[in-house]
């Protein structure tokens, strides 16, 4: 058995609905997909990492220092990225960095380490929506007790035990919502990759905080993500339940409020966010391909579960060395794949791109599409080159 995605995410401690399609580049104007009355563009992107922080890296008081525990980012990557024809980022930060309390306020206050923390995130988000026109998910990056993607937990707390209430997660949720709702380029990704905890008590949660973030009167699509790190091709199993009897996210997403009872949006705007990488574990281990078709199998686990009853899928994350010998061959696959089922298939994100000082080919494993140049924000890695045409 596999445990999909047991990987350690660098998190970098010392280092929809939308307006207009007319906004995005021109040579996927016609890649447009309707949703339920709700249009927009099919999503080709990545990820932008780096504020994404273990918690146990800055102070719980003092709050998060910028270019020491995070990389205040420069809107020259944006232009970058957007330079690249990318359409969209998925923007990960620290649900620790953002309330460092639960039940907080945010931001957290008028001034100081946790207020900048806030408008860094905010402003490249606004510049990425207003300046470029892409669309962004904001989606929050938890650590676990080793530093590891700890999945839907809060200071090492799992979301739903005693210490991490449901109700703290969706009052979360509403207060980001609040802070985004009047964006329409914005959407939400509720947590990055739920592990190690009950299938059914983090889809009972997932419903709160879809709740909350309808309640609090934002629109936005909301990316709903899987337990046993969100991976593409165990949609359909239960191994990586911790309670019994086990239940598969296939089986969480259909009785998230009880039996024959789906997970439930009242405006119908939500879509499963699965991950895949190509290596034996599937979790981004390794620079290793399994095989040049591996992101179409993994892929239609889930894509053919949704197909069946509905839904729609969300790619989350990708990655592909390009060093490989398989890299070139394995990215036209799953190229020929995405777009043989856009509509079902709703976009990729690639993983990753960031500050050229914090996020490089020096990190391991070397999926990096930052540029190469932190001075001037130019220059392509290799990755970069391998994709940049499927933008």
């Amino acid at each position: 058995m596999n445990r999909i995605g047991t990987r350690c995410k660098l998190f970098l401690s010392a280092m929809l609905t939308v307006s207009c399609c007319s906004a995005f580049p021109a040579a996927h104007a016609a890649d447009v997909i309707f949703f339920n009355g709700f249009e927009i563009p099919t999503l080709r992107g990545t990820n932008a990492v780096g504020m994404e922080m273990a918690y146990f890296n800055f102070d719980q008081e003092t709050g998060p220092i910028g270019n020491t525990d995070y990389p205040i980012y420069d809107t020259r990557l944006i232009d970058y990225f957007a330079s690249k024809r990318i359409n969209a980022i998925r923007f990960l930060f620290s649900w620790e960095g953002m309330q460092p309390h639960l039940f907080d306020a945010i931001p957290y206050a008028d001034a100081g380490n946790y207020q900048a923390y806030f408008d860094n995130y905010k402003r490249i988000v606004d510049y990425a929506t207003d300046v470029q026109g892409m669309q962004v998910i904001v989606e929050p990056w938890d650590a676990n007790a080793g530093g590891g993607a700890g999945g839907a937990r809060w200071r090492g707390g799992v979301v739903g035990s005693p210490a991490v209430p449901t109700a703290a997660f969706a009052d979360f949720w509403s207060r980001m919502a609040g802070i985004f709702k009047d964006n329409p380029r914005v959407s939400y990704g509720l947590i990055n990759e739920p592990n190690d905890m009950s299938t059914m008590t983090w889809w009972a949660t997932a419903q709160e905080a879809i709740t909350a973030i309808r309640d609090a009167g934002s629109s936005q699509r909301i990316f709903v993500p899987g337990n046993g790190y969100s991976a593409a091709s165990s949609w359909t199993a239960n191994y990586y339940d911790t309670a019994a009897p086990a239940r598969s996210n296939a089986y969480g997403w259909l009785n998230a409020n009880g039996p024959g009872q789906p997970i439930s949006d009242p405006i119908d705007n939500i879509v499963a966010e699965v991950h895949t990488y190509l290596d034996t574990n599937e979790g981004g281990l390794d620079d290793t391909i399994t095989s040049v078709t591996a992101a179409r199998t993994h892929l239609t686990v889930a894509l053919n579960e949704a197909a069946a009853h509905g839904y729609k899928i969300y790619l989350g994350e990708i990655g592909i060395v390009a060093s490989n010998p398989d890299a070139n061959a394995a990215w036209a696959d799953f190229i020929a794949y995405f777009n043989a089922n856009t509509g079902p298939f709703l976009g990729y994100t690639w993983f990753a791109g960031g500050m050229p000082d914090w996020w490089n080919d020096r990190h391991a494993p070397h999926f990096s599409i930052s540029p190469t140049n932190n001075v001037d924000f130019t220059g392509d890695t290799t990755n970069m080159q391998m994709i940049e045409n499927d933008f």
